[in-house]
Order: C-alpha cells, then sequence, then structure tokens
C-alpha cells in the first residue's frame, strides 16, 4: 500500500515546492484495442489507455472494476523507464499505478492484456475509477473517464500479418506464440537469446493466409532469462520480447 500512496506524496510535494495549483488542466482517457490472441481455451486482449493532455503527465493512479466471471486477469505491460504496478484490492477490483523515479513524462499509451475467463467469449464491460495524473509541478490533472468493453471473440479484429502476443509471458517452461497471417505465404518463425543466437526454429513454411496460429515453445533445456521471438513473412519482420522465469 505504500507504494500505491506514492503518487499521492509526490503530488503533494510538487505542488507546495512549485506552488503549483490543486487543478491545472482538463484531460481526456480513451481505451483503444489494439490485438487479440487465442491458444486452446484462453483469450488474450491487448488494449491501450490513450492519455490526452496538454500537460505532460508524470505519473497515474486509478483503479479497474471488472467482472472476475468474464475476466480471468489483467496483466500489467512493462514501460521501459517506469515503475507498474497493480494491486487487488478486492475481487473484480484492482488498483494500477505508473510513474518514474525519473520524472519522465508518460507515454501517451499506457498497454494492457486482458485474459477471458474459462469458457467465456463475448463483450466484458470494465470501468476505470478514481483517476489521478499527476502533471509536471505535481498538480492533479482532471480527466474524464467512462465504461469500456472488451470484445473477446475472434470476429473482433480483421487478421493481420504480424505477431499477436504470448501466453503466459513470464513463462515456465512453455508458452504459446500467437501470430496471424493475413494471405498465403513462407513463414518463418525463431526464437533467440538475449546474445542474438538462434536458439530453435519452430516454424519454417508455406502457410494459408486468413488465419490466427499458435506455436507452442517448451523452453525445458533453456537457462532463465530474456529471448526473442523473431517472425519473418516477405519484407515484414517482427519481434517480440519472452521472459522464461525458472
Amino acid at each position: 500500500m505504500k507504494k500505491i500512496q506514492l503518487l499521492s506524496i509526490l503530488m503533494l510535494s510538487g505542488a507546495v515546492l512549485f506552488g503549483a495549483k490543486t487543478t491545472a488542466h482538463k484531460a481526456k482517457v480513451n481505451f483503444k484495442e489494439s490485438g487479440l490472441a487465442r491458444s486452446e481455451s484462453v483469450t488474450s486482449v491487448s488494449a491501450n489507455l490513450v492519455i490526452d493532455s496538454k500537460e505532460p503527465i508524470h505519473g497515474v493512479q486509478f483503479d479497474i472494476k471488472y467482472n472476475p466471471s468474464e475476466i480471468k486477469s489483467i496483466i500489467p505491460q512493462t514501460i521501459s523507464g517506469f515503475e507498474v504496478s497493480y494491486n487487488e484490492l478486492s475481487e473484480g477490483l484492482i488498483r494500477g499505478l505508473v510513474f518514474s523515479f525519473q520524472g519522465h513524462a508518460l507515454p501517451e499509451n499506457l498497454p494492457f492484456e486482458f485474459v477471458n475467463a474459462e469458457g467465456f467469449e463475448g463483450t466484458s464491460t470494465i470501468e476505470f475509477k478514481d483517476f489521478i495524473l499527476a502533471g509536471s509541478r505535481g498538480n492533479n490533472v482532471d480527466v474524464e473517464t467512462q465504461s469500456y468493453d472488451i470484445n473477446f471473440s475472434n470476429t473482433m479484429l480483421p487478421i493481420k500479418t504480424g505477431l499477436s502476443g504470448s501466453y503466459p509471458n513470464p513463462f515456465n517452461p512453455t508458452t504459446s506464440i500467437n501470430y496471424g497471417l493475413e494471405i498465403d505465404g513462407h513463414v518463418e518463425i525463431m526464437i533467440y537469446d538475449a546474445a542474438g543466437r538462434l536458439v530453435e526454429e519452430l516454424v519454417n513454411g508455406h502457410q494459408e493466409g486468413g488465419k490466427e496460429y499458435s506455436i507452442k515453445w517448451n523452453a525445458s533445456n533453456q537457462a532463465s532469462g530474456m529471448y526473442f521471438a523473431k517472425m519473418v513473412v516477405g519484407d515484414i519482420v517482427q519481434t517480440q520480447k519472452l521472459v522464461l522465469l525458472k
């Protein structure tokens, strides 16, 4: 709880030091889904919380209310250079906190991953509550929030060529690497270690377009650490970070 209260402390101290007003600007928050991945009975939806503010935002705290019978978990995505903390306040209610000890301004997009409860398909509503945005002077920035729908249906988005997420990640010792293929093509998916050495070739062949695919990687013989999944389809090259924790 001490960490959760840190943002409020930083805001208060900033307001005292700089003489900022309690509220200076208004910001808008939007929520945009960016991808969907399937692995057996598990569906994960990637989404971004988009903060539209004229003033740089240096910290954010918020609560997310959701239905645990529809959403199994909300997985925080790391943001380089920032502290990301999620704590469960009660069943169906979590609190998120994102800030930088170095005082960096937050990126416009904050990434999330939502995992469906077993057997649930369809739309689930989440609600962002009690938003606190910290401006550059420690001031509180007013924000308008609302409820948003998370769509776990595989008809939600058109299929695009590229990696669409891995689950679980971090993992031990297996993870499913999900990807889509818009049109027919030759697909290569390889695993590299942090030093750039090829560890394993998972896919190397022609595949049918208009489909979503999933390939499992068993890393039982590998050491803990960071790895990268690389997908090559024609001129398209994508990589995704994987973290093996044993």
